[in-house]
């Protein structure tokens, strides 16, 4: 590495993964930390929507809302959870702020939208679901951190 170069934060555009969760909040902190560091910086910021338990199984073991209904509440909640932290960003000094909102499986559409941005890094949130659950369900930031082609940093 040349010397002129050492030093120099090689990271142009930063992909956040968040989903309202606290683990997703302190990776999103992480991310605007960084992207603070250089005025040029991108932040691309994703929430993913997964699919409620009655769309895979056919059931609907509340029996209050309708698949349709419920779908709608999720992505509603979703687009105010990613405004919001557009809104946090921003007034953090991140100004090339971009959302979001994806459907289907977590770790899937995150690293589909990786692709499609070329991120030189994504910043995730660690839920800890523990080791069983782990093995047996994966975490979404496991997945994801094992098949990006680009750096990933886990958040706890």
């Amino acid at each position: 590495m040349e010397k002129k170069n050492r030093g120099v934060l090689p990271i142009s555009k930063i992909l956040a993964a968040i989903d309202g969760s606290k683990p997703s909040m302190r990776a999103l902190d992480m991310a605007i930390s960084l992207a603070k560091l250089m005025k040029e910086m991108e932040l691309d910021i994703i929430l993913v929507v997964p699919y409620p338990v009655q769309y895979i199984t056919g059931e609907n073991p509340t029996g209050d809302m309708t698949l349709l209904e419920r779908l709608t509440t999720l992505k509603e909640k979703g687009e105010s959870i990613l405004n919001q932290a557009k809104d946090y960003a921003i007034s953090n000094g991140v100004m090339n702020v971009n959302i979001f909102l994806r459907q289907g499986d977590p770790a899937k559409e995150i690293l589909e939208l990786a692709k499609d941005k070329n991120p030189d890094l994504i910043v995730i949130g660690n839920r800890r679901r523990g080791f069983i659950k782990g093995v047996f369900l994966g975490s979404v930031s496991q997945r994801v951190a094992a098949n990006s082609e680009c750096a990933v940093l886990v958040v706890k």
